[in-house]
């Protein structure tokens, strides 16, 4: 268990490709939300959920489960992200998305060794930064706060700015070999395909 990070679970996004509210939507006898708190209490001893529609989650909350509001209105990943850094005890977050089903605890655990003294650690997959798989510190607060107060929300923004350690696709594949944790589901086709997947 990693004492010292807390699992934060975005769920304020508009579901608008999706045609209801994906966090909600069964996976396995569960919701996806559920799926995804449930990877993350593997190795972390609390999460946030940052959504919109707290009375939506309530059933959720916990012990160890806490569902936090999103101040930001906007729909955007940052505003939830820099809502749950605003409210958590530790220093730093792991973040996951309500829609990735796959994420691995053995990527939390990796990602939380190369930690280091740096602001965030993001994993790179394909080529792309992951900002919704990741580990952020508090520290980032401010530079979030001023990009969405400037209308940039895209987090991969950020990192420029920040003291980022860029988690390289080789190292990913050690702990993540498909790369499923990046796994999103946008769409009922998305969410039909990954209810197929059987990850190894």
């Amino acid at each position: 268990m990693i004492d010292e990070l807390t699992g934060v679970v975005l769920a304020g996004g508009r579901s608008s490709r999706f045609g209801a509210n994906k966090a909600l939507a069964d996976w396995k006898g569960a919701t996806l939300v559920e799926t995804v708190i449930g990877s993350l209490l593997e190795v972390l001893p609390k999460v946030l959920v940052a959504t919109k529609n707290a009375g939506e989650l309530e059933f959720l909350q916990n012990a160890r489960v806490r569902i936090v509001e999103d101040l930001h209105r906007d729909g955007h990943p940052m505003g939830g992200l820099l809502s749950a850094l605003q409210r958590v005890e530790t220093n730093r977050v792991f973040v996951a998305a309500c829609d990735m089903p796959f994420v691995r605890p053995e990527l939390i655990e990796a990602l939380w060794v190369s930690r280091a003294d740096y602001d965030a650690v993001i994993p790179v997959w394909r080529g792309k930064r992951q900002p919704l798989c990741g580990i952020y510190s508090r520290d980032c607060a401010g530079i979030m706060r001023a990009s969405i107060r400037e209308d940039e929300l895209g987090i991969s923004r950020i990192f420029d700015s920040l003291r980022t350690r860029f988690m390289l696709e080789s190292e990913v594949q050690g702990v993540d070999p498909q790369g499923f944790s990046f796994m999103d589901i946008d769409t009922r086709e998305d969410y039909e395909r990954a209810r197929g997947l059987r990850p190894c």
